[in-house]
């Protein structure tokens, strides 16, 4: 088999995943590590099959390096490469960009390292990862305290529309994204390589009035933040736990009474813990800050207070059930939850686009009523990220 790998030119990657595959019989290799998103992608997979039939389809799933969400990908099966060899085929998701990890959902252990950023660098640097890999030379994930390094440009919180509400009748989305200071490859992050972990998240999230004539937005908010990450664990190995601090200001872009505005200094713990089938986990992220500035509301602490939990609980590829809860000073507080379900392979084929079904109950829902109270809200929408 050894001899068929160096024909095939596929004996470099082949090594890169041979100590965790032989765990669960099965090996990963591709003579391409590089893939366009969006487009089809073909990977080697090596051992013997049950009964010695290959199976028609390979459930899989694509792991983003700071712990994201584990997006599915369908496997599906091509030529034969001898008995113990058989080409699969499948399509990389249009929004994960840069170094991420492929890994079959029935043997976890038979990972693969695909760069799905080469296609969007310049020929220079596509040229040079391509002698890189032909050489043989295969960076592996290890544990470490380094700080995450994923794409540049990435997500950041749930992005979703949704459409409901009473008193009025209203929608609120979100958008959100954090940008990496500082290229892996750049001469800062050479010099200095703990700014690889520093980041800038921008979310911005609106309430918009349905019932009313003009249909005004209630308000928005605008949080830019300026952050660091660290992975405090190897994904790689099942369970994360991912450390973020920083910096953030919130605010409604209004003046005299209606002006919102707060600045925090934060710290958040993104934990995850996996259930044996390695799709379901429990998500458990709590949040904790001090104010810097509340003068335009000095008594927000009543009603937000110094502190959130976030709970997650479902598979990325499946059923997800999310939480915020908060608790003011006052005794007072508000519980979100979302409940999404993706519509990849049903409707929306190709894109990640979820279900969405949305609850807030308590104080805060707009910046600037977060000293109002309100009773159940119920929305339905969509959501891109969650």
């Amino acid at each position: 088999m050894v001899a068929r790998l160096v024909r095939a030119g596929l004996l470099p990657l082949a090594l890169a995943a041979v100590a965790p595959a032989q765990a669960g019989g099965w090996l990963l290799a591709s003579p391409e590590p590089r893939v366009v998103p969006g487009q089809s992608f073909e990977l080697v997979v090596i051992g013997a099959p049950v009964d010695g039939v290959w199976p028609e389809r390979l459930p899989a799933q694509v792991e983003l390096p700071d712990g994201g969400p584990r997006i599915a990908v369908e496997l599906v099966r091509a030529s034969s490469l001898g008995e113990t060899q058989r080409r699969y085929i499948g399509q990389w998701p249009g929004e994960v960009v840069g170094m991420a990890t492929l890994s079959l959902l029935e043997s976890p252990s038979a990972r693969l390292i695909f760069d799905s950023g080469a296609a969007l660098r310049s020929p220079a640097a596509s040229a040079q990862a391509g002698n890189v890999a032909k050489a043989g030379a295969v960076t592996q994930q290890q544990r470490s305290d380094e700080p995450v390094a994923p794409a540049a440009l990435s997500f950041h919180e749930p992005m979703y529309f949704v459409i409901g509400g009473t008193d009025p009748k209203s929608a609120r989305y979100q958008i959100s994204f954090r940008y990496r200071l500082f290229d892996d490859q750049g001469v800062v992050a050479e010099s200095f390589p703990l700014v690889r972990g520093l980041y800038f998240g921008f979310t911005q999230t609106s309430l918009w009035d349905l019932s009313s004539d003009s249909k005004p937005f209630r308000d928005t908010s605008f949080r830019p933040s300026l952050f660091y990450q660290w992975k405090l664990s190897d994904p790689s190995e099942g369970n994360s736990v991912a450390l973020a601090a920083g910096y953030e200001h919130e605010s409604n872009g209004r003046d005299e009474e209606d002006s919102r505005s707060i600045d925090t200094l934060f710290a958040r713990i993104d934990a995850r813990y996996y259930f044996p089938n390695g799709r379901t986990y429990l998500g458990v992220e709590p949040k904790v800050w001090g104010y810097i500035d509340k003068d335009d509301n000095p008594d927000i602490t009543d009603y937000r207070g110094y502190a959130q939990l976030g709970l997650r609980f479902g598979s990325d590829d499946g059923l997800m059930l999310a939480a915020v809860l908060r608790k003011g000073k006052a005794g007072v507080g508000s519980t979100q939850l979302d409940l999404s379900y993706p519509l990849r392979q049903s409707v929306f084929s190709g894109v990640g686009a979820f279900a969405h079904l949305q609850y807030f109950n308590g104080y805060g829902e707009t910046l600037l009523d977060y000293n109002v109270g309100r009773g159940p809200q119920f929305r339905i929408g969509v959501s891109i990220v969650r």
